[in-house]
């Protein structure tokens, strides 16, 4: 009777020892994926403080091209990442090289509902830190040539350019820019939805132009340069329709 029932344990344990498991899946766990996209051994992210200053800020020069979409497709957290692999980038998306950087350590892939059209990464060096960042502190306020405003419109699923301020109203926006107060911990006051936001790039007359968002809650402007600073009422002149003359 014993030797029956090992055999019976032993039945049972023999398919599980022989399974073979699927190195992308194991069982439903979420991944929450950074965007990435992985090209001949390198890693490169997305960069959220930059933008293509226009649709030429790109070269023609295909540089790779996206093999395999893991987000969505990889549930295994002990996936290794290949050459092709990107997180949300689609099959076949290709990678373009950006001007002013012949090394490739800053790529785009097209992106028609980005601001200038791409969507720019940055290589991560050995170290693991990004080869290229634009904090707002590294800003040259002194060479900004124009403000673009972008705000996002629901019906075209993209960012719309708003308004664009030229030399003459650059210099109040980023004095105003400059009187932000510090708020520790503050909470946006909202009614019903989500702040307003506001894209804002600055163009030096460089290929990769800064990015900073800004946003209207009910009750102030707002931005995060580092902390999160109130901003002067005044800037809404620059952030709000203008109304016909009468």
């Amino acid at each position: 009777m014993v030797w029956r029932l090992l055999l019976c344990l032993l039945l049972l344990v023999l398919p599980a020892c022989n399974a073979k498991t699927d190195p992308l899946k194991t069982g439903n766990t979420v991944i929450d994926w950074v965007d990435f996209v992985k090209l001949d051994g390198k890693e490169y992210n997305g960069v959220y403080e930059a933008v293509a200053a226009s649709p030429d800020a790109a070269t023609d020069e295909v540089v790779g091209t996206v093999k395999f979409r893991v987000e969505g497709a990889v549930t295994n957290p002990s996936y290794a990442t290949k050459d092709g692999d990107a997180a949300f980038l689609q099959e076949g998306t290709r990678l373009y090289a950006v001007k002013g950087y012949p090394d490739h350590s800053l790529i785009a892939a097209k992106a028609d509902n980005e601001v200038g059209g791409y969507k720019l990464y940055s290589v991560r060096n050995a170290d693991g830190k990004l080869a290229h960042t634009w904090s707002y502190k590294d800003l040259p306020a002194e060479r900004v040539i124009r403000i673009d405003v972008y705000v996002y419109s629901k019906q075209a699923d993209a960012w719309q350019r708003f308004r664009s301020l030229e030399r003459a109203d650059t210099g109040l926006f980023m004095e105003l820019l400059g009187h932000g107060q510090k708020k520790e911990n503050y909470r946006p006051a909202v009614t019903g939805e989500d702040p307003k936001e506001y894209r804002v790039v600055f163009q030096t007359g460089e290929p990769v132009a800064h990015k900073q968002s800004l946003f209207r809650d009910d009750n102030y402007y707002y931005f995060h340069p580092s902390d999160t600073e109130v901003l002067p009422e005044e800037m809404g002149r620059f952030l709000t329709p203008r109304m016909p003359q009468s």
